[in-house]
């Protein structure tokens, strides 16, 4: 009896503090929303898309920069923390640094047009690469710690530096610029306050600590490490095909649609995902089965985004119109076709770090790989054979669906539980998000909206 009401009141505790990270986030994508019509329109096309160009090679550098150990911060003993931290922000400094110099030169080499002076370019590389895998170290050290006060005022933060200095600076005519540097500083602004709750110190050069962390957590360098690799160039894959097969225009609609579709993943699915990855981990140091817990987070993850991927499904392009002009009309068909492969997308963040917590990275690493084996060959397609995004991205969209779909069966049979469950589960409420999508759009069809 005491043990079910101890995971009674467990359940109960990590449903306030899902809503807690949850009411940050609806803050913070607020403030997005608010500002995203006016920035849209006072940078134009060319700025978004060359800042995801940016920002994609950046995450690249970042799936390595820190060696993989980030996640050992999760799964470390107390005692070694402060350690592990200072080992992990070294790491990550100096590859940040390293990192931003070889692009650099790989664009001088190759003769591709960076849009920067080489000091800015570097300069903007380098902080983008550091504070990007410097917050993901905070975030984790503070998800371990609980400390979920601190993490839900992030997106609110983020969202309003970002868009009053983007906004100012560009009112007062600096719109070459001006969007970088908010997204820069707003990133800055939001890593120093979660410092604050972190060890002060943290670098080292210490040969001794290094040695200790790596030999502790050699399993994150040998097994993870390739699967951030891997999987930073998957998901930046897209972005570096458009580019190079459309152009940075197109790039800058697809920006604009990623940024979208990730609102259902920003508003709700990371906040479930983050407790889960701390509630999975704690329980698989205790010996306990995991299967039912992880099939009841997706089964409720389908469920609750089923309507919202639904709306976007049938209303994408006639919301990117009202919101952001009649300009930005491709991204609103970008989001239809896309919206099957988000809802997907979304269901995967609500269980992150599943993969680490049963030691079967190799399955994410494969799966990962047929992604971006299919991901490159749809809009190679989609190019080449129908000369149109269009059918790129749809054919990226189902194959990343019917992979996911398989990644999961195989996951279930490893925890011994019911794959055709989760099958079934996921079948009919992919069914019903569609089915909904198409009735919403007849509907919209008929009024002759």
């Amino acid at each position: 009896m005491f043990h079910r009401i101890r995971e009674n009141l467990k359940l109960s505790g990590n449903k306030k503090n899902v809503a807690k990270l949850s009411i940050g986030t609806i803050l913070g994508q607020g403030s997005y929303f608010v500002t995203l019509p006016i920035i849209t329109r006072i940078y134009g096309v060319e700025i978004i898309g060359t800042w995801a160009l940016l920002i994609s090679i950046a995450t690249v550098i970042q799936a390595f920069s820190d060696f993989g150990l980030t996640n050992a911060i999760m799964v470390d003993e107390e005692g070694n923390l402060e350690e592990s931290y200072r080992v992990i922000t070294t790491i990550i400094f100096v590859v940040s640094a390293l990192g931003s110099f070889v692009v650099l030169i790989s664009f001088k080499l190759f003769g591709s047009k960076i849009g920067f002076g080489d000091s800015i370019f570097i300069a903007i590389l380098f902080v983008s690469v550091f504070t990007l895998q410097q917050t993901q170290v905070c975030y984790t050290w503070l998800n371990r710690k609980a400390q979920y006060d601190v993490l839900m005022k992030n997106p609110l933060i983020h969202g309003c530096v970002y868009g009053a200095i983007a906004i100012g600076l560009g009112m007062l005519g600096f719109t070459s610029y001006g969007y970088y540097i908010g997204q820069v500083v707003g990133r800055i602004i939001t890593l120093l306050h979660m410092k604050r709750y972190l060890s002060r110190r943290m670098f080292t050069f210490n040969k001794e600590e290094f040695i200790r962390v790596f030999q502790k957590n050699k399993r994150f360098i040998i097994y993870q490490l390739p699967v951030n690799v891997i999987g930073s160039f998957k998901g930046q894959l897209p972005v570096l095909l458009i580019k190079g097969l459309w152009g940075t225009e197109i790039l800058g609609y697809y920006a604009i649609t990623i940024r979208l579709l990730q609102l259902p993943s920003s508003l709700l699915g990371a906040a479930i995902g983050r407790v889960f990855f701390r509630t999975t981990a704690s329980m698989k140091r205790q010996g306990k089965a995991l299967g039912e817990y992880v099939y009841n987070n997706l089964v409720r993850s389908m469920k609750i985004s089923v309507v919202p991927m639904a709306l976007i499904m049938a209303y994408g392009d006639i919301a990117a119109v009202i919101l952001l002009g009649h300009e930005w009309k491709m991204a609103g068909d970008f989001v239809r076709i896309l919206a099957l492969q988000y809802y997907f997308n979304f269901i995967m963040i609500t269980v992150q770090g599943l993969s680490i917590t049963l030691d079967k990275q190799k399955y994410a690493m494969i799966s990962i790989i047929a992604q971006i084996i299919t991901s490159a060959s749809a809009l190679l397609v989609g190019k080449f054979a129908f000369g149109s995004v269009y059918y790129g991205l749809f054919f990226m969209a189902v194959s990343f669906v019917v992979i996911n779909i398989v990644f999961f069966c195989i996951i279930f049979k490893v925890m011994n539980f019911s794959w055709r469950k989760y099958l079934r589960n996921v079948l009919v409420n992919a069914g019903l998000m569609l089915g909904l999508a198409g009735l919403l759009r007849y509907g919209c069809n008929v009024l002759g909206i």
